[in-house]
């Protein structure tokens, strides 16, 4: 076979035409110095855009073009619209509030609901990670909760004079070595309804008392301060989150 090497600069016709009687013809050479404009059915990018994902339009093979939603620098996909998957989405983690989230498993094991009956409270059931799982004996339903068992409140006991801490429930005294003062915080640091039950544990109030202050100017009561001073007494107290105090 033969063929001509061409050397310079080549002026071509405005068409290549193909030749009658030869079934098959190839044109070959170096385009490097032209942009292929006006060269058909070859595919090119339209909207070229910095990290752009190349995607088809229109199912046309010629026809393709630079998604700006859609960039990857080489370490970090962005995606500005929404991410559907026909199967499932895996990563170490998930970066967002959650709060659009639909068909979430309870459970580790392919649970696709909530487990337990209507307003049960869920919680992780064994020591497997991501086990959760509801119960009927804690149930929370019209804004109330329901615990069919026992009920573990937070205790503190002193010999000395303290400042009540905002976790605490249940305060025990032992005046054996002398009286105390048991300090509230300022209401202002509670919860409106948050409750206090201080109580003479030892026995001994009746001989060195158990004061209870309000925090500055704020009262118990109507008063500053109340005092135990029998043997074994106790009181409770709830606060209305801004100024006092009251006895139950």
């Amino acid at each position: 076979m033969a063929y001509n090497n061409i050397s310079g600069s080549v002026l071509l016709p405005n068409e290549l035409l193909k030749v009658e009687g030869i079934s098959s013809g190839i044109v070959s050479g170096n385009l490097s110095t032209s942009d292929g404009a006006e060269v058909i059915n070859v595919p090119r990018v339209a909207n070229a855009t910095n990290n752009a994902i190349v995607t088809n339009v229109d199912g046309n093979a010629n026809t393709l073009t630079c998604e700006t939603n859609l960039t990857f620098d080489g370490d970090t996909l962005n995606v500005t619209g929404e991410i559907t998957a026909s199967t499932g989405l895996s990563a170490s983690y998930l970066m967002g509030d959650g709060s659009r989230l639909t068909g979430i498993s309870a459970g580790g094991g392919g649970n696709a609901n909530a487990q337990g009956p209507l307003g049960a409270l869920q919680f992780r059931d064994d020591a497997g990670a991501g086990t959760i799982s509801g119960s009927n004996n804690l149930i929370f339903n019209n804004n109330i909760l329901q615990i069919a068992g026992g009920l573990k409140l937070n205790r503190r006991s002193t010999t000395s004079t303290i400042t009540a801490s905002i976790s605490d429930y249940y305060i025990g005294t032992d005046t054996t070595s002398g009286i105390l003062s048991i300090r509230l915080p300022d209401a202002t640091n509670l919860l409106d309804g948050q409750t206090y039950v201080v109580k003479d544990e030892a026995g001994t109030a009746s001989t060195n008392n158990v004061t209870i202050l309000a925090s500055g100017s704020q009262t118990i009561d109507g008063q500053n301060s109340v005092i135990l001073e029998s043997p074994f007494a106790s009181i409770q107290l709830y606060c209305n989150g801004t100024n006092k105090y009251f006895i139950t």
